[in-house]
C-alpha cells in the first residue's frame, strides 16, 4: 500500500476518536519574570492554595505560593535556593496536608552539586528549609522527578536521573526515625536490558510493596520495584520500541493499580502516545490508548493525571494545538476506547502561557485544572494557569 495513502487512512481513523476544543475557560493566575522556568507541577493544600517551584527564579530557583483571596490570586516567594541549600528545583513540591510541610528535590546544589532532598515548613514569620539529604554521585545525581510520600509510613521515595554504582541513576528512600531522616539506596539502575536513567515520579503498583516507574534510556522502559523481607528488587515490565511510544515522560496510577502514562515521542505518527499498563494475574499488559497526530490535538505528551472522581485522564502536550504552544487535553472512556478532547490550546506570550512541561492537577471541589507553563505570559517567563473544563 502507498505510504502516503496509509498515513492518510490512519489519520482519518484516529480523527474519529478526537473531538474539537471544548468550551472551557482558561485564566492566567500569574506571569513570571523572564528566565524563571516554572516547569514542575504545583501541589495544593487543603485550603486551595497552590505551591510550586520555578527552576531559574532569582538565580538558583525558588519555591512559591499562590493563594486566592476575594477572587484575586496573590503570589509570594517562600524560599530562594542558594546553592548549599539546593539549586534548580526542576520538580514541583509535594505537600503534607496535615502538617503543611513541603517536600521536594533540587537537581543541583548541596554539598557536592549533585542535588538535594529538602523540606520547607511553615514557621513564625516565614518558612524554614531543611536539607534532608545532599547527594554525592555515588548516591545518585540529578534527582529530577517529584517525590512520592508513602501515606502509611510517611517515607519518601524518589529517583535520580544519573549517578549511582553504574551511572544509570538510583531509586532511594528517606525514612524518618525519631525525628531524623535516614537515606538509603533501594536500587542502582544498570545499562543493557535494565531501566537506565529513571525519569518519572514513582507510583504505587497494583500489589502492596511495589512501585512503578519509567526510564528514558534507549527508547525507554517501564519498571517495577518490589520489596520483600526488607529488600528491594527490580524488573522491567515493558520496553518501548518506538512504534508503541518512546521516552516515557509521566505516569499516574488509578485506584485499581492501572498505570496511565504519556511517551514524549514515538507512536504511529512520531508525536507521542498515551498508554495504559493493566495489571493481570501474571504481571501487566501494555497498550496504546491514543496516538497524537501532531496538529490541533497536540504533540509530545509531557503530563498525565488520572481523575478518580470521573475516570477521565487530563494531560498536557509540549507542542501542537492551534498555535503550536501546547495543549491541555482530556481523554474520556468511550465504549472500548477513549475519546480525546482539547480543553485549551496555549497561545504563548504575552497573553497566554506556552510550552507546558508537566501535568495539571485537579481541584476536587470545583473540577478546575491548575498547572504551569515553562514559557509564555507577560514576560515569556512562564505562567500558572487555571482551566475550568
Amino acid at each position: 500500500m502507498n505510504s502516503h495513502f496509509l498515513r492518510a487512512a490512519l489519520i482519518a481513523a484516529s480523527a474519529l476518536f478526537t473531538m474539537p476544543a471544548a468550551a472551557s475557560t482558561e485564566k492566567l493566575l500569574y506571569s513570571f519574570p523572564s528566565n524563571s522556568y516554572p516547569i514542575g507541577r504545583p501541589d495544593q493544600d487543603s485550603n486551595g492554595a497552590l505551591y510550586g517551584t520555578a527552576d531559574g527564579l532569582d538565580g538558583s530557583g525558588a519555591v512559591f505560593r499562590l493563594k486566592e483571596k476575594d477572587g484575586t490570586w496573590r503570589y509570594q516567594t517562600l524560599f530562594d535556593f542558594s546553592g548549599t541549600s539546593g539549586a534548580y528545583p526542576y520538580a514541583g513540591p509535594i505537600i503534607d496536608r496535615v502538617t503543611g510541610i513541603l517536600y521536594g528535590t533540587t537537581t543541583g546544589g548541596g554539598n557536592s552539586g549533585n542535588g538535594t532532598v529538602y523540606s520547607l515548613a511553615p514557621a513564625r514569620g516565614g518558612w524554614s528549609e531543611a536539607v534532608l539529604h545532599s547527594f554525592s554521585f555515588s548516591h545518585g545525581s540529578y534527582p529530577y522527578p517529584p517525590l512520592l510520600k508513602d501515606k502509611a509510613s510517611g517515607d519518601l521515595y524518589g529517583t535520580t536521573l544519573n549517578g549511582g554504582a553504574y551511572h544509570c541513576g538510583t531509586a532511594f528512600q528517606l525514612a524518618q526515625v525519631n525525628g531524623n531522616w535516614t537515606f538509603s539506596i533501594i536500587y542502582n539502575f544498570q545499562k543493557g536490558g535494565d531501566a537506565c536513567h529513571p525519569t518519572v515520579q514513582l507510583k504505587p503498583g497494583a500489589q502492596a510493596g511495589t512501585l512503578i516507574g519509567a526510564s528514558s534510556g534507549r527508547k525507554g522502559t517501564l519498571f517495577e520495584l518490589k520489596r520483600s523481607n526488607g529488600l528491594w528488587s527490580e524488573s522491567v515490565i515493558h520496553t518501548f520500541t518506538g512504534s508503541d511510544g518512546e521516552h516515557p515522560y509521566d505516569i499516574d496510577a488509578s485506584h485499581d493499580g492501572t498505570i496511565y502514562g504519556v511517551a514524549y515521542v514515538g507512536g504511529r505518527f512520531g508525536n507521542g502516545v498515551v498508554f495504559q499498563l493493566t495489571p493481570t494475574l501474571n504481571g501487566y499488559t501494555y497498550s496504546v490508548i491514543y496516538d497524537f497526530l501532531g496538529g490541533s490535538d497536540g504533540a509530545f505528551g509531557v503530563g498525565i493525571n488520572y481523575d478518580a472522581t470521573t475516570g477521565y485522564l487530563y494531560g498536557t502536550t509540549f507542542s501542537g494545538g492551534s498555535s503550536g504552544n501546547g495543549t491541555i487535553f482530556r481523554l474520556a472512556p468511550s465504549g472500548t476506547g477513549w475519546t480525546e478532547t482539547v480543553l485549551h490550546s496555549f497561545a504563548g506570550a504575552p497573553n497566554d502561557g506556552g510550552r507546558p512541561y508537566s501535568r495539571p492537577i485537579v481541584d476536587r471541589p470545583t473540577g478546575a485544572l491548575y498547572g504551569t507553563t515553562g514559557g509564555g505570559g507577560a514576560n515569556d517567563g512562564g505562567t500558572v494557569y487555571m482551566v475550568q473544563p
